[in-house]
């Protein structure tokens, strides 16, 4: 699959292919539309996302949308990613703002494995922005179907949370640490697991975990 080296050409051309790909394969014409209503979004935002004029074309759709697109073509027997979409091997996303930002200075934190929060040394990362406490979280597994392991999560513990966060938790008695989403819907909190081996949790009263903090950034490797 071709990537562009400019992003704001690469999910306008590769959405296109995937679209017009399906429809050579299903032997059955595809459109934005179909897609659109499949992965429960907008027509608008397809539109926008493949339209032939760049000075109306969204270039930088929520993560959530992109999320959204990569889970259809892979349950449909695609081989894509969420950083394949991207089309880069390494860039930086801003998850609070779920747009790409630019990387504005090099830091060096303590990078922690994100299996069971064991110290491995520190790391040099670019980021927009620190906090005293931020730390990087190496992903030692694939967190499928979106990251690849050796990607790097940018964790504030002292972010504020919002809703549609990933964040970073660890539950009572294990000491696995796990990236959620944290959703809240009809005055129930549900963190919604991005990896498809691990269920979504379902925040009861008696529910005991601790949120380590919010990520902020997220170095994806591929």
């Amino acid at each position: 699959m071709v990537v562009a080296e400019d992003f704001q050409n690469s999910i306008h051309l590769i959405l296109k292919e995937l679209i017009e790909e399906k429809s050579r394969r299903d032997n059955v014409k595809f459109t934005g539309c179909q897609l659109a209503q499949a992965v429960g979004i907008p027509r608008s935002i397809i539109t926008k996302l493949t339209h032939h004029d760049v000075t109306k074309r969204v270039t930088n759709p929520k993560l959530d949308t992109i999320m959204k697109i990569v889970e259809f073509f892979k349950a449909d027997g695609f081989d894509i990613t969420v950083e394949d979409l991207l089309g880069s091997a390494t860039r930086t996303i801003s998850v609070k703002n779920q747009q790409l930002i630019s990387q504005s200075r090099t830091v060096t934190i303590p990078v922690y494995s994100l299996k069971k929060k064991e110290k491995m040394g520190i790391i040099d990362v670019k980021i927009s922005g620190r906090h005293k406490d931020t730390i990087a979280l190496y992903a030692d597994r694939d967190i499928k179907p979106f990251f690849k392991a050796g990607s790097i999560f940018i964790v504030d513990p002292n972010a504020v949370l919002e809703n549609d966060n990933l964040i970073v938790i660890k539950l009572e008695h294990s000491d696995v640490i796990q990236i959620k989403k944290y959703c809240v819907f009809k005055n129930k909190i549900l963190l919604k697991s991005l990896d498809d081996r691990e269920k979504d949790i379902i925040l009861m009263p008696t529910t005991q975990f601790e949120i380590l903090g919010v990520v902020v950034q997220i170095n994806a490797n591929t």
